[in-house]
């Protein structure tokens, strides 16, 4: 076989196992929420999957648009309507705890400024309580260099949740690596393997 047919091949078996891993987020989210609220409690057990739910958002910089979908919303304290539209920074900025507002929005300005990835924990405060968020984000650059889009994803740190707290990518090449091997998928192991060593 050709190696470009091969390398085609492969991307769509680790594809296919990766959709069966997404596929069993629920499950592993009702087992869950039946699970004691303390981790300890339950040492004997083996959860295998535990991804919290993720927000995603996109900030148009240099028209200072900043758009994000009904989990971020919910976070934040912001009405989705108005994120469908588009709200200035500023007013997101404003929906953080006064005590992070300053180090975040400094952390943002100079992820754009050097276009290197960021992560952030902050605490927001609305209506709805105060609650502590994590965010990865990173700013794309247009033709010309110029700081263009800032994307990202946002979750909320919630302790009695975090079951496995490695990062979303290695949980799903780890989970993918369990059905290549329970399959005898050598190939495809071999490369889940190979992009895991990058996380390690």
């Amino acid at each position: 076989m050709h190696h470009a047919e091969r390398t085609r091949v492969l991307a769509e078996e680790i594809e296919g196992l990766l959709l069966e891993v997404r596929a069993n987020i629920g499950i592993s989210r009702g087992l869950l929420r039946e699970a004691p609220s303390r981790v300890d409690h339950i040492a004997n057990e083996r959860v295998l999957f535990v991804i919290p739910d993720m927000g995603f958002f996109s900030w148009f910089v240099s028209g200072n648009l900043f758009h994000a979908d009904s989990i971020f919303a919910s976070l934040h304290g912001l009405n989705l309507q108005d994120l469908s539209v588009g709200l200035p920074v500023e007013i997101v900025l404003s929906h953080i705890d006064d005590y992070d507002q300053a180090h975040i929005a400094g952390g943002l300005h100079q992820a754009i400024i050097t276009g290197d990835r960021c992560a952030f924990e902050y605490f927001t405060v609305s209506a709805g309580g105060r609650r502590q968020v994590a965010m990865i984000g990173t700013c794309l650059r247009d033709t010309q260099g110029k700081p263009s889009f800032f994307c990202g994803i946002v979750t909320e740190k919630k302790a009695d949740l975090l079951l496995d707290a490695s990062e979303p990518f290695k949980t799903y090449c780890d989970a993918a690596l369990a059905l290549a091997n329970e399959r005898g998928n050598l190939l495809a192991a071999r490369y889940l393997k190979s992009a895991l060593n990058t996380v390690l």
